[in-house]
């Protein structure tokens, strides 16, 4: 075993050596290649026309949609919360629940979902104070599937309107019931057989213990966004039991699983096998990777399930006090659990997932293979770079 383990050590490193000497034999530096040197124009060429004039192109363009998307979600509050308050509307019996509803359900069918958030926001702890409206809306009219609606292709399956919910009052959530659009699986049942909703994340904090402090919002705010993750409410539930640990994969899936992007999987693992300084940096808490690109950041320890973690095993005053805080949220945990955040993040992951076993290969020969062939490309690369400057003596 151990002869394998110098074989995956030395092998790529002595084929690189091989490829230093053949292709950087000792000169004096020239000027670049003629061939890759137009292959390089016309490289920079793309990039600064597809790019735009201004190098802030990209980042106004990010301002503007999110503003835009704030405009949008603060009319669609603002018409629930109203409808909130007339007579398609639907109140819980201890007041914490509003459900409105719209053509074609019916007074019934809007109680029967009534009814299930209800027992949904009973999963949660309660805080010490009282916390914010939350405000249900079944969007179910046909109308808002039409081509010819500008709004229809904001509607999500289930989305949270959490930039609006200290200025509207209330936390939104709106429930997309139509057909022709996606949706996950929103209903479940408890112990007794009665159903369950599955839809609440950030909304069900808010309503039991407020808005939070500014530090802990930005950190949050992200990973409630994913919608393609489990709602909070079921990895709640996950962390309150045991359940079957998910070894983490040896590298990421897209584009089939190429390892050249596998690099950032280092960091679960390092964190699963115990350490904190990785597990701050896989939650959010810590340095995050500078890149634009999801893909190169660890999607496999979710903020959201160290939420769940600390719901399952702290106290409501615990949680309540790192949720008002108004400190980064690294210090917030720390000062509210008495332990370093580091490896609060540890505990939680460490409850869902497992990392590979040590003493085998990280990637197959054909890695290897993939990986002397990006070698190669950055040599070439870095003579191409090389060679663009003349030097004078």
């Amino acid at each position: 075993m151990a002869l394998k383990r110098w074989r995956w050590v030395l092998g790529p490193v002595l084929a690189a050596l091989l490829v230093a000497v053949v292709v950087l034999p000792p000169q004096v530096p020239a000027r670049a290649h003629p061939l890759l040197g137009v292959v390089w124009g016309y490289y920079d060429f793309v990039y600064q026309t597809g790019n735009g004039h201004s190098p802030y192109a990209n980042d106004v363009q990010y301002a503007r949609q999110t503003q835009q998307a704030r405009l949008r979600h603060a009319i669609l509050a603002d018409s629930i919360v109203a409808v909130a308050r007339g007579p398609r509307a639907l109140i819980s019996g201890d007041g914490l629940v509003t459900l409105a509803y719209e053509t074609p359900l019916t007074a019934d069918s809007a109680r029967f979902w009534l009814n299930a958030v209800t027992r949904e926001l009973a999963l949660y702890p309660r805080g010490p104070t009282p916390g914010m409206r939350l405000v249900v809306a079944l969007l179910s009219d046909p109308v808002r599937a039409r081509p010819g609606n500008p709004e229809a292709r904001y509607e999500r399956g289930i989305q949270e309107l959490l930039d609006q919910a200290v200025a509207a009052g209330a936390c939104v959530v709106t429930v997309n019931l139509l057909p022709n659009n996606w949706r996950r699986l929103t209903i479940g049942h408890d112990l007794a057989g009665k159903p369950v909703s599955r839809l609440l994340g950030a909304c069900a904090l808010y309503a039991r213990f407020g808005a939070p402090g500014a530090g802990v919002s930005r950190w949050a705010a992200p990973e409630f966004n994913n919608y393609w993750r489990d709602p909070l409410t079921v990895q709640l539930r996950e962390a309150r039991r045991s359940v079957r640990r998910y070894e983490v994969p040896r590298d990421i899936d897209y584009w089939n699983g190429s390892p050249w992007f596998g690099a950032v999987r280092w960091v679960a693992v390092g964190c699963l096998r115990g350490a904190a300084a990785l597990c701050l940096r896989a939650s959010g808490l810590g340095p995050q990777l500078d890149s634009p690109f999801p893909f190169y950041r660890d999607v496999w320890l979710p903020r959201t399930q160290l939420v769940a973690h600390l719901l399952a095993t702290g106290t409501p005053e615990q949680f309540a006090v790192f949720w008002h805080s108004p400190r980064p949220a690294a210090d917030a945990l720390a000062s509210a659990y008495g332990e370093p955040a580091g490896r609060l993040a540890m505990s939680a992951f460490q409850h869902w997932y497992t990392a590979p076993a040590p003493g085998t290969p990280w990637g197959s020969a054909r890695d290897s293979l993939v990986g002397l062939v990006w070698i190669g490309l950055a040599l070439a690369l870095a003579v191409v770079a090389g060679r663009r400057w003349t030097t004078e003596i």
